[in-house]
């Protein structure tokens, strides 16, 4: 099994979990149920989003892939170590001029 299809299957469990929660919590008065829907829906979204340099640089298969990783993970929750990231993923060696 490739590990995409391992994660599109997790994304769609927990997000049916996220509406069932969200169903279940508004149509019985239990707002701790919403909440947690909430917060279900929005690391869906955030997670994804935060990672971004790390899925394209594999997505591009970038020679520096682990350098990539390893700033996104330790400080992509900043602003310039994630905008670095993200340019170390896209970077092209191909376009080099040859002298």
């Amino acid at each position: 099994m490739k590990i995409v299809d391992l994660l599109k299957g997790l994304f769609i469990i927990v997000l049916a979990l996220a509406v069932l929660l969200w169903l279940y919590g508004t149509f019985n008065n239990q707002p701790l149920f919403v909440t947690t829907a909430m917060w279900m829906g929005d690391a869906l979204v955030m997670i994804p989003a935060y990672l971004i340099p790390s899925i394209t640089g594999w997505l591009v298969k970038s020679p520096r892939l682990q350098k990539v990783i390893l700033i996104n993970v330790l400080g992509g929750w900043l602003i310039l170590p994630w905008i670095i990231a993200m340019g170390m993923a896209i970077k092209r060696d191909d376009l080099r001029t040859q002298d």
